[in-house]
């Protein structure tokens, strides 16, 4: 069983220019449960394109029913990703893994890990083999990480990582 680190509250990236603060309806997050310090992605018309960033303020449904997301190019904060490439066709099942390296990238996916919380993997394309994951990020070292920890194991693995966002403009595949 995957155990989900908690990651709220760490963030990496502390220079200026790293928050891109934007208000988002609950409704329109592909999550309608956002948790502080996870990723979000912003429901959209088109596939792989979606608005993705990091939760900095939940909200609450009675008094508050939007999401703060940091959607800052180059803000780097700890996730919890899978290892993930491929699905096998049919119900959603994991066909392949391979290990995750410095530089790799990280896509939102809402059909890997979800029931243990973690919507980040490396997997490019969803289960049909033809609708594309948006591109959240890239894996970074972290502040207590060095070369010496990368590549990790090519066998299913969820841990946590510091993931640098993209820009809005670098979403695509």
């Amino acid at each position: 069983m995957t155990v989900r680190s908690i990651t709220q509250s760490y963030e990496v990236s502390s220079e200026s220019g790293r928050e891109r603060h934007v208000r988002i309806p609950w409704a329109r997050l592909d999550d309608t449960t956002p948790t502080l310090g996870d990723p979000a992605q912003v429901t959209s018309l088109i596939d792989g394109m979606e608005v993705c960033g990091t939760v900095v303020n939940a909200g609450t449904t009675t008094t508050d029913e939007v999401v703060i997301l940091n959607v800052a190019e180059g803000a780097v904060y700890r996730h919890n990703v899978r290892n993930v490439l491929t699905y096998n066709a049919g119900p959603v099942a994991e066909a392949t893994w391979g290990a995750i390296n410095v530089g790799d990238p990280v896509f939102y996916d809402t059909e890997q890990d979800t029931l243990n919380g973690i919507n980040l993997s490396t997997a490019p394309l969803q289960s049909d083999g033809a609708t594309l994951n948006p591109r959240f990020g890239t894996i970074v070292l972290l502040q207590e990480q060095d070369a010496d920890d990368f590549p990790t194991v090519a066998t299913a693995l969820s841990d946590v990582y510091g993931v640098m966002q993209c820009g809005l403009n670098d979403r695509a595949n």
